[in-house]
């Protein structure tokens, strides 16, 4: 069963040779294996999610996309998979594997319909040889929940397995009900996502969803699980590229945006 691009032509380039005017080559290799990556359209996102695909190690085979639901209701806790076997991309078809974990939801709907975890997609095909695995948690049951989910993601983890937690930052404006700063506004938004950026980068996933659960952080719990896996396979986090959705013109005071930013754990 093919998972359809359905977001290829508008949130991204529909051609191949468009969508690598994005990615870029993907020719060079690193040490990182787990991030904290946006997912809006890649005309915003590219250039952060690129940061991390130009420094994954070269011989990697195998991607875990975690990502919050934005169009069907998940349980708190509870875990979305399907049994997709291909994924399209401008680059081609991705083997696409579903994970074994017990008590999770067969939605095929939901992950057909998931930009949060198809904005990755392009990078993966354009990078060659790596298979996707879609995962759905929209939020947890508690924080400690975190570090359980962790255990479970860590078993699926091996040295030649990234892990992908996808989620934009603050969404800020009257369009998001979120508008607690009535000046500065960028410079308290970076302050805000720089400390949620720090906590994650620190693997303290239980500590930054118990703080920022209330925030505008979308991805949040999968951000959370992600820190708490990096801990259990003793990565190293760093913070890496800030930026927003405000074009030239726009101005941060009057208008909605959203803000992105990068978080990186290596091997040690």
């Amino acid at each position: 069963m093919i998972r359809k691009a359905r977001f290829r032509g508008t949130w991204y380039p529909y051609s191949a040779e468009e969508a690598e005017a994005i990615t870029g080559p993907l020719s060079s290799s690193g040490n990182a294996r787990i991030a904290v990556l946006p997912h809006a359209g890649l005309c915003y996102s590219g250039a952060l999610i690129r940061y991390f695909f130009e420094r994954i190690p070269y011989d990697t085979e195998k991607a875990l996309i975690l990502s919050p639901s934005h169009y069907f209701m998940i349980p708190a806790g509870t875990a979305a998979i399907a049994p997709f076997t291909e994924s399209e991309t401008p680059f081609g078809l991705l083997r696409t594997l579903m994970p074994e974990i017990p008590g999770s939801l067969i939605s095929c709907e939901a992950i057909a319909a998931e930009h949060g975890l198809e904005m990755f997609l392009p990078f993966i095909g354009r990078k060659g040889g790596i298979a996707v695995t879609y995962i759905i948690i929209s939020s947890l049951r508690s924080p400690e929940e975190a570090a359980s989910a962790a255990r479970r993601i860590a078993e699926l983890m091996d040295g030649r397995t990234i892990l992908i937690a996808s989620s934009d930052f603050t969404h800020y404006g009257r369009r998001f009900g979120y508008t607690p700063y009535g000046s500065n506004v960028l410079e308290k938004t970076m302050e805000h996502d720089s400390r949620a950026a720090a906590m994650l980068s620190e693997s303290d996933g239980i500590g930054a969803y118990r703080e920022f659960r209330k925030s505008t952080i979308c991805g949040i719990a999968s951000a959370a699980i992600a820190a708490e896996t990096a801990a259990i396979l003793e990565l190293k986090g760093e913070t890496g590229p800030w930026s927003t959705s405000l074009g030239n013109g726009d101005n941060a005071e009057t208008d909605d945006f959203v803000s992105y930013r990068t978080v990186l754990w290596r091997d040690s």
